[in-house]
């Protein structure tokens, strides 16, 4: 209809019945498990971070990074990035041609013969060829689950199966309901199975493979 603004990226009615599961969620793990020791450490040693954060990886870093720069020395929370500018692209051409060594988990890099249309990156190192790992792409916690539902191929936690089935089971077994009537781990495991099957009855089977 004429006049009528499009839907906002910032309309989540897709994930409103996430309001009323029997289980928590949250943002705050990010800050328990990583910021708030990272600050600590830098308010008990006086040494400032330094990491390997890319504008490129989301919205909020980009923001950042027009706003501070690489080394954002006048921010509330010191911090340098000098990777800011490069790209994914930039980092799997300098490890290749500097043959850098990497984890195993990421396997190998090789050039990307199944292209998709439209991929190209700005890169610092424009040679027209995409690469990628024959491993994991990026790793974090083991056990999160944040982004799962857009994992393609093998999914992390088919991955874990395979490579890891007793930490598999841990993150998919236990869990029971809390006092309050909330899925929570337990001493047998996180649990995730009943949350990833609550979620699949949502938005269907496939949702997230586990």
């Amino acid at each position: 209809m004429r006049g009528c603004p499009s839907k906002s990226i910032y309309n989540l009615d897709k994930w409103k019945p996430l309001l009323d599961m029997p289980f928590r969620i949250s943002n705050k793990c990010c800050n328990i498990m990583k910021k708030e020791p990272t600050h600590r450490f830098t308010k008990e040693s006086g040494l400032m971070p330094m990491t390997g954060q890319m504008a490129s990886e989301s919205r909020l870093r980009k923001s950042q990074w027009l706003k501070n720069g690489c080394n954002g020395f006048d921010m509330k929370n010191p911090i340098s990035n000098p990777l800011a500018i490069w790209t994914e692209q930039d980092i799997l051409r300098y490890i290749k041609e500097n043959n850098v060594k990497i984890p195993s988990v990421y396997g190998s890099i090789i050039e990307d013969l199944d292209l998709e249309e439209g991929w190209e990156q700005l890169s610092m190192c424009d040679t027209g060829c995409k690469l990628k790992t024959t491993g994991c792409d990026r790793t974090g916690c083991m056990f999160c689950g944040f982004g799962c539902h857009l994992d393609k191929g093998e999914t992390r936690f088919q991955r874990l199966k395979r490579t890891h089935p007793k930490l598999y089971k841990y993150c998919l077994g236990g869990g029971e309901f809390d006092s309050e009537g909330m899925w929570i781990p337990n001493k047998q495991g996180l649990g995730l199975k009943f949350v990833f099957d609550k979620l699949n009855e949502i938005y269907g089977k496939d949702f997230i493979r586990y």
